[in-house]
């Protein structure tokens, strides 16, 4: 028989756990959810239904600052635009009932008000007015900070925001950035929230599983969370009904972990190369782009850049092993 949980947070990690595992009841202090970030998901994503996508992305274009250095291109869409408050908000009202129960398992899924690890502030802002490529995201890397903008379409307005390490307040930034980048446009709806970028990975705390950001399964180079949220939710609920669930959810989620500290490492070395005036984009090629997106980054595919880029190889080594 499958024993009761606790799930404290109903983002989209917690919602999900509560549908994957359903001996559940769910406890959350916000009667809506809100979390600033590009509302952008890929397409294989579970528990995302077509009803919840408001745009669609096929192509991929990166920025230094205004000096394009690569783009991703595919010939179906990779991700999917959600209205992601909605989409949070149907899966608590199908998945959770009234109240909450004292259960033999707790589950955090509370994102960052609950993760181990240094956070940054991540503004997002709806912009009218503006025209870019259909179904294109952009990011665009500012030379003299650690962190990046977006402008993301979202059901004909765009998703524009931007977070940075060492900005407390990115608002005035991101404002900047409509008018000097995008050329101008109409700032509808501004907000922020905190966002795990240096993420200690907790799976259990010694009274409650983790999961999602709270566990601290974000990647720090893109933000990402809702797929390795999602994706979390549902390896634990499945190792809830084995003899030895941490171990079981523990190597679940191995993969999404590797890559989480891969992404840490290499954070690390974007901040060392800031303070020496290079940037870890002069890296950039098509393969590490479409690794970047895909959330596959290796030490091989950065050696294989850096091979044809001697010079910046020694700086980013140096970087690397200070």
């Amino acid at each position: 028989m499958r024993a009761t949980a606790r799930v404290v947070g109903l983002g989209p990690s917690g919602s999900a756990f509560l549908h994957f595992y359903g001996a559940a009841r769910g406890v959350e202090r916000s009667p809506r959810y809100f979390k600033a970030c590009g509302e952008a998901v890929p397409v294989e994503t579970p528990l995302v239904g077509k009803e919840h996508v408001v745009d669609k992305v096929r192509l991929f274009r990166f920025y230094y600052w205004k000096r394009e250095v690569g783009e991703v291109a595919y010939q179906k869409p990779r991700w999917y635009i959600i209205d992601k408050a909605k989409w949070v908000e149907q899966l608590r009202a199908a998945a959770t009932g009234s109240g909450a129960v004292d259960g033999e398992v707790v589950v955090k899924a509370g994102g960052p008000y609950q993760s181990e690890g240094g956070k940054i502030t991540v503004v997002r802002a709806y912009v009218e007015g503006v025209k870019l490529e259909d179904e294109a995201v952009y990011f665009v890397f500012p030379p003299d900070s650690v962190g990046f903008y977006w402008a993301f379409p979202h059901g004909g307005v765009y998703n524009v925001g931007g977070g940075f390490i060492g900005v407390e307040n990115p608002v005035p930034l991101v404002r900047a950035f409509v008018q000097k980048w995008l050329g101008g446009g109409r700032v509808v709806d501004v907000r922020g929230a905190p966002l795990t970028v240096e993420p200690k990975i907790v799976l259990h705390d010694g009274e409650a599983f983790r999961i999602g950001e709270a566990a601290g399964l974000v990647y720090p180079l893109t933000g990402e969370g809702i797929r390795p949220g999602v994706l979390s939710a549902k390896a634990l609920a499945e190792a809830l009904t084995t003899k030895k669930p941490l171990e079981t959810y523990r190597r679940a989620v191995a993969d999404i972990a590797k890559q989480v500290e891969f992404q840490k490492r290499l954070l690390k070395a974007a901040r060392r190369l800031i303070e020496r005036g290079a940037s870890i984009m002069e890296l950039a090629n098509d393969g590490v782009l479409r690794d970047y997106i895909e959330e596959n980054l290796s030490a091989r595919a950065l050696f294989a850049a850096l091979a044809k880029r001697p010079a910046v190889g020694v700086r980013l080594v140096a970087a690397l092993i200070k």
